[in-house]
């Protein structure tokens, strides 16, 4: 079996920078998807949501935008790695 390459993390802040962008507030998503105005703050803010509460808001990105999955903003890796040092420390 070929190794898999680890997915990209998202950029939960371009993602809802985009909604908003688009016209939705975060009131408007949090009322669309029942996921909490403070907890989309927090992934905003570099937390990382719950597989199944990403996925939902990923899923109403696409239909808001009218892009494919593979268009959502990505974090650069180093960014990424970077938090990640942060978070061990």
């Amino acid at each position: 079996m070929t190794p898999i390459t680890p997915a990209p993390p998202i950029d939960w802040n371009r993602v809802f920078l985009t909604l908003r962008s688009e016209g939705y507030t975060l009131h408007d998503v949090a009322a669309y998807t029942r996921i909490p105005r403070g907890t989309m703050m927090g992934w905003m803010q570099g937390a990382e949501p719950r597989h199944q509460d990403g996925e939902t808001i990923i899923k109403f990105w696409t239909e808001a935008t009218q892009q494919p999955r593979e268009a959502l903003p990505e974090r650069s890796p180093v960014a990424f790695a970077s938090r990640l040092a942060e978070a061990r420390t």
